[in-house]
């Protein structure tokens, strides 16, 4: 009888790169060339409506996302036109290929693990959360922005920026049993630096949290897109795990104030 061996496999495996700093340069741009006007704008809708901005910082929000939304919808059409060979994810899944099962129970696990990252403090302290209305409006005005969260930035950072350096970085990694595009993984990347703000505004254990599991989720998302060929799983990964951890928070709100 001989023996049959199988050749060993690297842990980690690069195929394929063809490696340009150029390309993530002009994905980082385009970036803040969607997010930040739109958000600007929004922001200067919202100073002219104070009145009503001031009570529901979620309509702010949900303007901002629509404007980029709408953004991204236009540099997808300008991309299609300037570099064809881009793909985008931007059409529904085959039959049988939704993945939006999978979508969803990621969406939840995804949703309890951040309301630990960012509420651990509060949380050991049994300490409610605090920066939502709990109104009934209010809640709901909240849960329902959050949900829609990533049918506004899965086809920006998934469709757009992915599908950008896809064309312009091509190639391949492997860890372990894992196999994505390079361009998924830099647009990871990419995805953390968007949060940077939580630097600012967080202490620095639970800002470097955010960052390490916005990484991590940037890459299930692209993994998602690549079995599926749509963005229809990731968002709604994407748009569930926000809105469970919202809803979470607001429920400790509502439980441990009153």
């Amino acid at each position: 009888m001989t023996a049959t061996t199988l050749p060993d496999r690297p842990l980690v495996e690069l195929r394929g790169v063809r490696w340009r700093l150029w390309p993530v340069l002009l994905a980082a741009a385009l970036m803040q060339a969607v997010l930040w006007p739109a958000r600007e704008l929004a922001r200067w809708i919202a100073h002219q409506q104070a009145a009503f901005f001031d009570g529901h910082v979620w309509a702010f929000v949900g303007l901002a996302m629509v404007f980029q939304t709408l953004a991204c919808l236009a540099a997808l059409a300008v991309m299609r036109r300037v570099l064809p060979q881009a793909p985008t994810y931007l059409q529904w899944p085959a039959r049988g290929r939704s993945l939006a099962a999978l979508g969803l129970a990621i969406g939840v696990g995804m949703g309890l693990l951040m309301l630990v990252a960012d509420y651990a403090p509060q949380l050991a302290a049994h300490r409610a959360p605090a920066g939502y209305d709990t109104s009934p409006a209010g809640a709901a005005g909240w849960i329902a922005v959050m949900a829609c969260s990533g049918l506004c930035e899965e086809p920006i950072f998934r469709g757009l920026l992915v599908g950008l350096l896809t064309a312009l970085v091509p190639g391949r990694v492997r860890v372990g049993r894992v196999d994505l595009p390079v361009a998924g993984v830099l647009v990871a990347v990419l995805f953390g630096l968007a949060h940077y703000e939580s630097f600012l505004v967080d202490p620095l254990p639970l800002a470097i949290a955010q960052q390490l599991y916005a990484f991590a989720f940037g890459l299930i998302y692209v993994w998602l897109m690549e079995r599926s060929r749509s963005l229809l799983a990731p968002a709604i990964a994407h748009g569930v795990g926000d809105a469970v951890e919202v809803a979470a928070v607001i429920g400790l709100q509502l439980a441990w104030t009153h």
